[in-house]
């Protein structure tokens, strides 16, 4: 078994042991749970609001069904040139409830736990010809000394449950990131653009060339990380680019 599921093996394991052995409680109302929830409460879990749309990652209004473009974007500024992303399909908001649900995957290595975000992400654009048309999931990738800290990436974690329900494969390594980026939370937009500006590589463009990608990661918030791989991936010859990532933020 390679080492980086052996890793994720062991940290479920040992999740599931100190459930066993510590009673938990629900990440959102703080309910115990019973031993057939895991880290939501079934009540929690259902009621989270999903998104009903795919979104222009530009100006964030929703696409009606059927259309193909943003209308308002078109509308407002005139035709966009270069548009590096299709559309973002989101799972939810990112308010306090996905937020808490993002951090405990993240970096309280709650696997089993993004592995439902990525199954519910999933069955949310089943049903979306555009991203099932596909080619490719392209996870957003880590910097190698990141993913040695975390022991997994976040977004091959969503992308793999993503591609279990819609059957678009999940290709990985054509897409690596060669500078180890600050942290995106606390800087400005333009510092978030200058910040990932030729941090990303694609390694093998005859993979991509005419082909439909979508990258996955785990929350947009100004779309400068998944701007800057779509801008690569097309400079590799990427035909069209969508985006899907658990949460959005609208604010």
């Amino acid at each position: 078994m390679p080492l980086p599921k052996l890793l994720n093996s062991f940290l479920e394991l040992k999740d599931d042991f100190l459930d066993f052995v510590y009673p938990q409680h629900c990440a959102i109302c703080k309910k115990h749970l019973n031993r057939e929830e895991k880290d939501v409460c079934d009540a929690c879990w259902n009621s989270l609001v999903t998104l009903p749309d795919p979104f222009c990652p530009y100006c964030r209004s929703f696409y009606e069904p059927g259309t193909t473009e943003c209308c308002f974007c078109q509308s407002v500024n005139g035709t966009i040139g270069d548009r590096r992303i299709f559309m973002v399909r989101s799972l939810g908001r990112f308010d306090d409830y996905y937020k808490e649900l993002i951090h405990r995957f993240k970096y309280a290595k709650k696997i089993p736990l993004g592995r439902r975000l990525g199954q519910r992400l999933g069955e949310t654009i089943n049903g979306n010809s555009d991203f099932l048309e596909s080619d490719f999931l392209i996870p957003v990738p880590l910097h190698k000394s990141r993913y040695r800290e975390r022991g997994f990436n976040q977004s091959e974690v969503v992308a793999e449950e993503i591609s279990k329900i819609t059957g678009v494969s999940v290709l990985k390594d054509v897409l690596k990131r060669k500078k180890n980026t600050k942290d995106q939370t606390n800087l400005s937009p333009q510092q978030r653009e200058e910040n990932v500006r030729g941090a990303f590589v694609v390694t093998a463009p005859e993979m991509i060339n005419a082909k439909s990608i979508i990258l996955v990661d785990d929350v947009i918030t100004t779309g400068a990380t998944l701007s800057e791989c779509a801008r690569m991936l097309k400079q590799a010859g990427a035909e069209r680019i969508l985006g899907t990532t658990i949460a959005v933020v609208t604010d």
